[in-house]
């Protein structure tokens, strides 16, 4: 099941978060996220940046939410994408459910018209994943992040999701 995520679910969201700060380079922090951080970050999204969670038997396995592209005022039609699935869930689908749900939002939003995704370049299910749902890839960052005793490339993504003025 696919709902909005709520106060209740921030304590999965941050182990889900923080297993992959630890395990791989699809994010670029470098330190495992506290409960009040995390909270902080929920708490910052507005209408037009909603979270989902995917929930099987009572449990969170995965989130997608839209953030703010950029901070200056003439970017609050642009978000950033992001899906984070639990370890163990990962290849099943969820991904899939989860991307299929948040653009639904986007898309029934009328300010958002643009859903761009920043994705480590070695993170080829992700890529795959934008490529299905009809991204558009628009370029690469070199050397642009540092984890893990190396540098990664970045690559972003883009969706027009309106053609909204």
């Amino acid at each position: 099941m696919i709902r909005k995520a709520c106060f209740e679910d921030i304590p999965a969201m941050t182990s889900i978060y923080n297993e992959v700060v630890r395990s791989n380079a699809a994010t670029f922090d470098i330190d495992p996220q506290s409960l009040e951080s995390r909270s902080r970050w929920f708490y910052s999204h507005g209408i037009n940046n909603p979270i989902i969670v995917v929930e099987q038997e009572g449990k969170v396995y995965g989130y997608a939410g839209l953030s703010p592209f950029g901070s200056d005022d003439g970017y609050d039609r642009s978000v950033k994408l992001c899906i984070y699935l639990h370890k163990d869930k990962r290849g099943e689908g969820l991904g899939s459910e989860l991307m299929e749900a948040i653009l639904v939002l986007a898309k029934e939003n009328p300010v958002i018209h643009t859903v761009v995704s920043e994705i480590t370049s070695s993170n080829e299910g992700s890529k795959r994943l934008h490529d299905i749902f009809g991204f558009s890839y628009c370029g690469t960052i070199k050397e642009c992040g540092y984890k893990f005793d190396q540098y990664h490339d970045m690559d972003f993504y883009q969706l027009m999701v309106s053609n909204h003025v």
